[in-house]
């Protein structure tokens, strides 16, 4: 077994399981584009599914790339196509599709700019990509590092408490960090065309009921594009393929 391999399967299976039980078609909902209905699509990096499952229920053809056992067993069950590839390296994958997906995956790979490079590979042309990356380091994380040191994102308290606290510098699952200006450049550098971006106002899961009430007044739908730097914890992108 690879050491991608071994991370998927071992090290970060635990938190994929809870994430797949944390997202849902909701996620993706309004940042796709307008659908005729034979779209295909392709979710690299899937998980187990549990966002884009929607889209089998709703007629459409999806592709998943992933590389964990488990999750591979479960998303041929849910209907998917399966690709069972390394995405660290190339995809291999022959077959162009009209939505390509990448949620929540390019701050766990070594190279993220391949990764999507690799995405646009199998996009048709007048395709679209479309990606969720979590977003560092909003006011919270600003404050934690300033008060405690500790780099360790406080959007993970939504794994609760028992979780959050097992994570260190040396054991945490997200391997790459972006700002908002970072990820478009990324696009940019691939001639990619933006057609849509989305901001998740930052969000607190801790147990202060006051913390959580200023966070809400500070960071929410009207005010997080005045500064996405700091008060948004994650973004959607839409983009063209050219």
């Amino acid at each position: 077994m690879s050491t991608v391999e071994k991370y998927y399967n071992e090290f970060y299976a635990e938190i994929a399981e809870l994430d797949a039980k944390g997202n849902d078609f909701s996620k993706i909902q309004t940042i796709l584009p307008e659908l005729s209905g034979n779209e295909t699509f392709l979710d690299i990096g899937s998980g187990y599914g549990t966002v884009t499952e929607e889209l089998i229920k709703r007629g459409f053809k999806v592709y998943a790339v992933e590389t964990n056992k488990k999750a591979i067993d479960i998303l041929r069950e849910r209907g998917f196509i399966v690709y069972e590839r390394d995405i660290t390296k190339p995809l291999s994958i022959n077959e162009k599709f009209d939505v390509v997906l990448l949620l929540d995956v390019l701050e766990h790979v070594f190279d993220p700019l391949f990764l999507l490079n690799e995405a646009k590979s199998v996009t048709k042309p007048e395709g679209y990509i479309i990606i969720t990356v979590p977003l560092y380091f909003d006011i919270l994380d600003r404050l934690k590092i300033l008060f405690t040191g500790s780099v360790i994102s406080m959007d993970n308290l939504v794994y609760g408490e028992k979780i959050y606290k097992k994570f260190r510098s040396y054991n945490y699952d997200h391997i790459r960090f972006f700002r908002p200006k970072e990820v478009l450049e990324m696009g940019e550098l691939l001639g990619l065309k933006v057609e849509k971006i989305e901001y998740v106002p930052t969000s607190y899961f801790g147990k202060s009921k006051l913390l959580k009430l200023l966070t809400k007044l500070i960071a929410n739908k009207y005010t997080v594009k005045l500064n996405p730097n700091l008060l948004a914890h994650s973004m959607r992108v839409r983009w063209r393929v050219k």
